[in-house]
C-alpha cells in the first residue's frame, strides 16, 4: 500500500491539478440570460454558450447556427459559471491572459487579401468571485469583436496579443493562420484588467462567473474558454520522475510488492 501511496504522490508531480482541469476548459452552465435587443429571437438559446467553439469556423466562415450561438442584445446580458475557478495567473497563463471569448466575428477578403473583420462592437465583459459583485474588464475590445475563430484550432490558446487587424490587412488566410500560430483564436481577457465603477484596479486572485452584457450595441456567443497554463520546464518533470520511479524500485526490493499497478494509473 506505501508502494501505491508513493506512485500516487509522483502521479500528482507528473498530473498537476492544472493539468488535470484543462481537460475541460469550457464554461460549466448557465447562471443568467436576458435576450436584449437587436437579435433575431432564434438565437435566443442559451445553452448554445456551452462547450467547445465551432470546429467546423474558419476565420472567413464563422458560426451562424443558432444551435452554435447565443446572441447578447442591447441592454441584455448573459452570465456563465465555471466550477473550476479560472485563476488570475498572467506569469503562468499563456499570453498573460485568463480566459477567451468566442464569437460569430470573421475576416472579410478582397482580391488583395484580407481587408477588414465583420464584428458586432459593444459587448462589455464583467468578472465576478461570487455572483453578486461583478467588476468590468478594462480590455481595448468587446466580447464579440476580434479574433476570428479557427474551429481546428487550439481554444485554450490565445492569440498573440500584440496583434491587431493591421497585422492581418494583405494577408492571405494561409498567412493570417501563422500568425494565429495554433490558436482558435476569440478575444482574449486577464482578470488583471478588472476595474470598480471609479475605474480603480482590482485585485481578483480567480473568478468563477463570466458576464457578457450588451452595453453599446448587440452581438453573438459561441463559447467561452480558460486559457491553458504555460507548461513547466521538461527538465523539473524528469527530476521528479527520476525521484520517484528510484523510491519504487527501493521500496520494491526491501518488501517484493507489485508496482506495475500503480504506473498504470491514468491522469483523470
Amino acid at each position: 500500500m506505501k508502494t501505491y501511496l508513493r506512485a500516487l504522490t509522483l502521479g500528482a508531480f507528473l498530473c498537476p491539478a492544472g493539468l488535470l482541469d484543462a481537460a475541460d476548459p469550457y464554461a460549466d452552465q448557465v447562471i443568467g440570460y436576458t435576450p436584449g435587443t437587436g437579435i433575431n429571437t432564434a438565437f435566443e438559446n442559451s445553452n448554445s454558450a456551452l462547450g467547445a467553439p465551432l470546429s467546423s469556423a474558419t476565420i472567413t466562415a464563422p458560426p451562424f447556427s443558432s444551435s452554435d450561438l447565443v446572441g447578447v442584445g442591447n441592454g441584455g446580458q448573459l452570465t456563465l459559471e465555471f466550477n473550476t475557478p479560472i485563476l488570475n495567473n498572467p506569469a503562468g497563463h499563456a499570453g498573460g491572459l485568463d480566459f477567451t471569448i468566442f464569437g460569430n466575428e470573421f475576416f472579410t477578403l478582397s482580391s488583395s487579401g484580407i481587408n477588414g473583420v465583420f464584428s458586432h462592437p459593444g459587448l462589455t465583459v464583467w468578472v465576478s468571485q461570487d455572483n453578486v459583485t461583478y467588476y468590468q474588464l478594462g480590455a481595448p475590445y468587446g466580447a464579440d469583436d476580434y479574433y476570428p475563430t479557427q474551429g481546428n484550432g487550439d481554444p485554450s490558446l490565445p492569440i498573440n496579443s500584440a496583434l491587431s487587424l493591421s497585422s492581418f490587412t494583405g494577408q492571405t488566410t494561409g498567412q493570417a493562420l501563422s500568425l494565429y500560430n495554433g490558436s482558435a483564436g476569440g478575444a482574449s481577457y486577464s482578470i488583471s484588467w478588472a476595474e470598480d465603477t471609479g475605474g480603480h484596479s482590482v485585485n481578483l486572485p480567480s473568478i468563477s462567473y463570466v458576464q457578457i452584457q450588451g452595453t453599446s450595441g448587440f452581438g453573438y456567443v459561441d463559447a467561452v474558454s480558460r486559457v491553458q497554463d504555460i507548461p513547466e520546464p521538461v527538465s523539473g518533470g524528469l527530476l521528479f520522475a527520476g525521484l520517484g520511479v528510484g523510491l519504487l524500485r527501493r521500496r520494491h526490493r526491501s518488501d517484493s510488492q507489485p508496482t506495475a499497478s500503480a504506473f498504470s494509473t491514468p491522469c483523470s
